[in-house]
């Protein structure tokens, strides 16, 4: 993600797991299954289960622990699908002889949870019924996803994939360009779609310019603790 005109500075997420942290990963003296024996005996995949450790501690004191129970739920959502490689409730990802793709699901996940963006990631809801997804990525990226209410399914944006397309304009606000719901510029070549989102702990409030499709998504949207990403997983993809 390239900064371009807006200057970008550390986000609360940031300043927060730049404190140490008192957290444990996997206890390796007592690993039991084969999965912690396999993250064992990797550095790398130990290396990663120690961040992860560290950033979530980290993450349930960010904005004060007002967000505490969403970072447990979303950590749970988590375990709970990695810790099924292996088993019968595999949802069909990695399996325990591909170390590749059990290092590959290990670093997703770090950069998630270590990312500037974790802090404000989550699900916010408008009072009329309109959502807004915001994803964690890499150092301080992110991806953004809107939806419109129930019974217009059709009708949602996504950020676009592109360079400056998604940016921070000082320490807690969104500069956001969007496109259609793959993330495409919309085909009218006079159809633009631009967000500028102020981020509290527990609120999201947008500003639009351009059409966006024909539809309107400026408002505050209030956070849901209750949700997490994981609940969107099909339609995140």
């Amino acid at each position: 993600m390239k900064i371009g005109t807006f200057w970008l500075i550390a986000t609360p997420a940031l300043l927060a797991m730049g404190s140490p942290a008192q957290a444990r990963g996997i206890d390796c003296a007592r690993a039991s299954t084969k999965l912690e024996k396999i993250i064992c005996a990797d550095p790398t995949l130990l290396d990663y289960d120690g961040r992860i450790a560290a950033a979530y501690a980290n993450a349930l004191t960010v904005w004060k622990g007002a967000i505490a129970a969403y970072v447990r739920r979303d950590q749970a959502a988590w375990l709970q699908q990695f810790r099924a490689i292996g088993t019968a409730d595999s949802s069909g990802g990695c399996t325990l002889d591909d170390k590749a793709c059990i290092r590959d699901e290990m670093h997703s996940r770090v950069d998630a949870i270590e990312s500037g963006a974790y802090a404000n990631s989550g699900v916010y809801l408008a009072p009329d019924g309109r959502k807004l997804l915001l994803t964690p990525r890499r150092a301080n990226d992110y991806a953004l996803r809107l939806f419109q209410p129930a019974g217009l399914p059709d009708a949602h944006i996504a950020s676009q994939d592109d360079p400056g397309a998604t940016m921070w304009d000082g320490q807690s606000t969104l500069v956001t360009r969007m496109g259609d719901g793959n993330g495409l510029p919309f085909p009218k070549p006079k159809d633009t779609c631009a967000l500028r989102i102020a981020l509290s702990s527990l609120s999201a409030t947008v500003s639009q310019t351009g059409a966006c499709g024909g539809r309107s998504y400026a408002g505050t949207y209030r956070r849901d603790l209750a949700q997490t990403l994981a609940d969107y997983e099909f339609d995140l993809h």
